[in-house]
């Protein structure tokens, strides 16, 4: 056999590797950002407040809870963010993790735009919590007809800010978290 023949036969071995079921997991997962990161300057300060009806329900599996120390556009005003990836999954489902393979990386700040009269300053907090009850959940699970999930809402008209480093995220006074279980009995 040729050195060409031996290299041409190596190619092929290597195609048929890398598209093995082993090898599709990580090229079928893509994450999704949510708000959307504007690449423009500041944002108007004056923005009509939301209307607390939630247009957003997220549910899935909780799969990373990071904080990182940003600034504002404009300002240089440091604001914190948190970033929580929810991975999408199948609903009333046989009770076992069947992700769907899409995450959707939530952007929002530390802290409500004005704690001292927002109606529950504490959102940021709570996803914190809710994040940890869920992933406890699962991760101490005997089996059962529903699973656990996380539920992240924005409400309609929700406030954002841009930042330098994470770029538009809403405000956590316009976001909530809940945990959630399927409705109904799996299929």
């Amino acid at each position: 056999m040729t050195r060409r023949m031996v290299q041409g036969v190596l190619v092929a071995l290597l195609l048929m590797v890398a598209g093995s079921p082993a090898f599709a997991q990580s090229s079928q997962i893509r994450h999704e950002r949510r708000p959307a990161a504007l690449p423009q300057g500041p944002l108007p300060l004056a923005q009509p407040g939301p209307e607390y009806v939630y247009f957003s329900i997220l549910d899935g599996t909780p799969r990373l809870l990071e904080l990182h120390h940003d600034t504002e556009v404009g300002t240089n005003k440091p604001v914190d963010v948190y970033l929580f990836a929810i991975e999408l999954q199948v609903m009333n489902s046989d009770g076992n993790l069947e992700p769907e393979g899409l995450i959707i990386d939530n952007f929002y700040t530390a802290q409500a735009v004005h704690p001292n009269t927002a109606p529950n300053p504490h959102n940021a907090r709570d996803c914190k919590i809710w994040n940890g009850l869920v992933l406890n959940e699962i991760k101490n699970r005997k089996g059962g007809p529903t699973w656990p999930y996380v539920e992240f809402t924005v409400a309609k008209g929700a406030r954002v800010i841009q930042t330098n480093e994470d770029g538009q995220v809403w405000w956590s006074d316009d976001v909530e978290c809940w945990a959630s279980r399927d409705r109904f009995k799996p299929f």
